[in-house]
């Protein structure tokens, strides 16, 4: 929802002109005194200025005025009888959109609403470029909701103790990510990286190996002497990935080094004490686990000291625009293209997907969308299939009456379209439509941004972010 702020001289039929902009979800605020409109302007944020002119004789002093105090403000001109303004007088005062008198309140609506989204597009670019020139890196955790909100306390706090901690979540979710931000927070500059252990990844025979270390002849092929991980994580943290993925005899001796601090390595005979802080993550119940017997209870206990759970990606919406444009500018960087915005109807496919892959699936979906676009604004028609379908359902406020009749239409012609193959003719036929009209709505609805493409088939995820646990 947008708020507006509409000029009007002369009162009048305030519901005629207005109507359309509530109806759309927009809230707005109607002034008849220009020195009221600069004062308004001054105490609150609107997202759009109208201005109907034709009244006075100062309408250009008070555009010229709006434009200089608020430079980014779109505005949004509406030329009356007694005006004298023109389109391109108007465009040199850096007006936004200009209509003739004669132009109808849906009108209006609709350049207001270009106006807003090209004022959004801006925006978006300059976050995108504050974000690289700041040189901003992959392990701020994005994100306004207070269930993120709870989750940066929680790092704050622990990364001033020794404690080991719990990270709970589902694939993707970001345990990889705030495992990074407790390393870098509790550690000095200089200090070792953060040692990241993928238990499911580690072959039962090598495990003592690789967290313990080895001497030189201590097995076949072990031509020389070499440090495990809590070693090389000295006094600093090690990430135990998908830790409920060990098998029960390697718990046991994870277990022993969690309670005495001490190891061996494998065909050593010198006891080495760890300083080193434990993070495991998980994406499943270990509580469950541990009543099932798959897991160690005491291990659980001693990992379990302060946990942290990651919400999913769909339990915090508020956060995907957030989150989505974050991503978009470090994938631009690393893919060699110029990253400037996502589009309104692409966003709202976004922010109403599912996301079973969480932060992941965000991250790889916009990458692929980022290509196929070949830089600049990612549109609804770079997203997968099954993302410009979710697009078509309707919306979620069922308040707003003409919303919901245009997405109804819209779902009935895709529908219709789908089932005649696109042949336009017999879908307007099927509706009761004339092939006028029927093309007419194509045109507005956008429709044909939803027909299959070839290159949108299949649709293939990339692999695995290792930076998104």
């Amino acid at each position: 929802m947008s708020k507006i702020l509409i000029y009007r001289p002369a009162p009048s039929n305030h519901s005629k002109w207005d109507r359309p902009f509530s109806d759309a979800g927009h809230s707005t605020s109607t002034l008849h005194s220009t020195d009221e409109v600069l004062e308004c302007l001054n105490g609150e944020i609107f997202d759009l200025l109208v201005i109907y002119l034709g009244y006075n004789g100062d309408d250009r002093a008070f555009i010229t005025s709006c434009r200089e105090r608020f430079p980014q403000l779109p505005i949004v001109v509406v030329d009356g009888p007694a005006s004298r303004l023109s389109a391109r007088a108007a465009g040199e005062l850096g007006v936004t959109e200009y209509l003739k008198q004669s132009a109808e309140p849906e009108t209006v609506l609709l350049h207001a609403e270009k106006a807003l989204e090209a004022a959004r597009i801006r925006a978006e670019h300059a976050y995108l470029v504050d974000q690289m020139l700041e040189g901003e890196s992959d392990v701020t955790i994005v994100g306004r909701s207070l269930a993120m909100e709870h989750v940066r306390e929680l790092i704050v706090k622990v990364s001033r103790s020794r404690s080991n901690v719990l990270l709970i979540g589902e694939s993707g979710t970001g345990k990889e990510l705030v495992a990074q931000a407790i390393h870098q927070s509790a550690t000095e500059r200089g200090a070792p990286p953060l040692i990241k252990v993928n238990c499911p990844g580690i072959p039962a025979q090598l495990f003592e190996s690789e967290l313990f270390g080895h001497m030189k002849g201590s097995f076949t092929g072990a031509i020389e002497s070499r440090k495990g991980k809590f070693e090389l994580a000295g006094q600093g943290n090690i990430l135990l990935d998908e830790v409920s993925e060990l098998p029960l005899d390697l718990q046991a001796k994870l277990l022993r080094v969690l309670e005495s601090r001490r190891f061996t390595r494998v065909g050593g005979t010198d006891e080495i004490e760890t300083q080193a802080r434990v993070i495991a993550a998980t994406n499943r119940d270990l509580s469950q686990m541990v009543s099932e017997g798959a897991f160690r209870e005491d291990l659980f206990y001693r990992l379990n000291v302060f946990p942290i759970t990651l919400p999913p990606l769909r339990n915090r919406r508020q956060d995907i625009r957030e989150t989505a444009l974050h991503l978009l500018c470090h994938i631009g960087s690393s893919c060699g293209l110029v990253a400037k915005g996502i589009a309104r109807e692409a966003m709202k496919a976004l922010e109403s997907y599912h996301w079973p892959g969480n932060v992941r699936e965000l991250r790889n979906i916009l990458e692929r969308a980022l290509v196929l676009a070949g830089g600049g604004i990612v549109q609804l028609e770079h997203l997968p299939w099954e993302m410009q379908e979710t697009s078509t359902d309707l919306p979620a406020n069922e308040g707003r009456f003409n919303a919901l009749i245009e997405a109804y239409k819209k779902k009935l012609m895709l529908e219709s379209l789908r089932r005649h193959g696109w042949v336009k003719k017999e879908a307007a036929r099927e509706l009761g439509l004339t092939q006028r009209a029927f093309s007419h709505y194509v045109n507005r609805l956008s429709l044909d941004h939803h027909r299959h493409p070839a290159h949108q088939l299949t649709t293939t995820r990339a692999p695995a972010e290792s930076a998104i646990r």
